[in-house]
């Protein structure tokens, strides 16, 4: 029986594959991980009332888990996500 008749053809492995990179990516800690902070658009001032303190990437006094270097708690990025809860 061929790998097609078993339903699972090397595209779709090499899809799925390539489909979960980004995401494994996403998974990995330390800064290596860490976008710039021009790829992610980071500014020192809110944006639409939305900031830094207030998403849930934010790591007080002054980090972020996703963009590397210094942030401050009024400032925003791209990747905003509102914090929970």
């Amino acid at each position: 029986m061929s790998e097609c008749e078993k339903g699972l053809s090397r595209r779709t492995v090499l899809l799925a594959a390539a489909a979960a990179a980004p995401v494994l990516a996403l998974m990995t800690t330390g800064a290596e991980a860490k976008m710039a902070q021009a790829a992610a658009k980071y500014q020192a001032e809110p944006k639409d009332g939305k900031q830094c303190d207030g998403c849930n990437f934010f790591v007080a006094p002054n980090s972020c888990k996703m963009v590397d270097g210094e942030i401050a708690p009024n400032g925003w990025c791209a990747l905003w996500t509102k914090k929970a809860g």
